[in-house]
C-alpha cells in the first residue's frame, strides 16, 4: 500500500510540473532558438508540449537512486545523461524541422524515459517503504 502511496506522489508531482510548464512552449527559451529544430519545436505546439514532457521526465530522473544494485547514483545520472545527449544529436536534429520526424523521435524517447522512471522508481520507493 505504501509503495502505490509513493508511485501516487510521484505521478502527482510528475502531473503538476506537467501542468506548470503549460504555459511554457517548450522546456528551452524559444527567444534563443537557434536551429531548424529548435524552431519547429518552437513553433508547433504537439511538439513543445513533447518536449516539455521529455524534459519533465528526464529532470526527475536526475534525482532517482538507480535500481540496478552496484550501480552508482553517479553512474546511473551520467548514463541517463549521456543517452539524452546523443538521442538529441542522432535522432531529433537529423529530423531538422520535419514535425512528423520530430514527433516520432519525441515519443520514443519518452517512452524510454518513461519506461527507466516506472523501473527505478518503483524499485527504489518499494525499498524505501520496506525498510531497506
Amino acid at each position: 500500500m505504501k509503495r502505490r502511496a509513493s508511485l501516487l506522489t510521484v505521478w502527482i508531482c510528475v502531473a503538476g510540473v506537467h501542468l506548470s510548464a503549460h504555459a511554457q512552449v517548450a522546456s528551452f527559451d524559444c527567444a534563443k532558438a537557434a536551429t531548424p529544430t529548435e524552431h519547429a519545436i518552437c513553433s508547433t505546439p504537439a511538439l513543445g508540449e513533447k518536449d516539455i514532457r521529455m524534459a519533465t521526465y528526464y529532470r526527475i530522473l536526475q534525482d532517482v537512486s538507480p535500481a540496478v544494485s552496484g550501480m552508482a547514483y553517479r553512474e546511473f545520472r551520467g548514463g541517463i545523461q549521456d543517452a539524452q545527449t546523443t538521442w538529441m544529436k542522432r535522432q531529433r536534429d537529423v529530423c531538422k524541422d520535419d514535425a512528423t520526424c520530430l514527433a516520432q523521435a519525441y515519443d520514443q524517447r519518452i517512452k524510454v524515459l518513461h519506461d527507466t522512471l516506472m523501473k527505478n522508481v518503483g524499485i527504489t520507493y518499494g525499498r524505501m517503504c520496506d525498510g531497506g
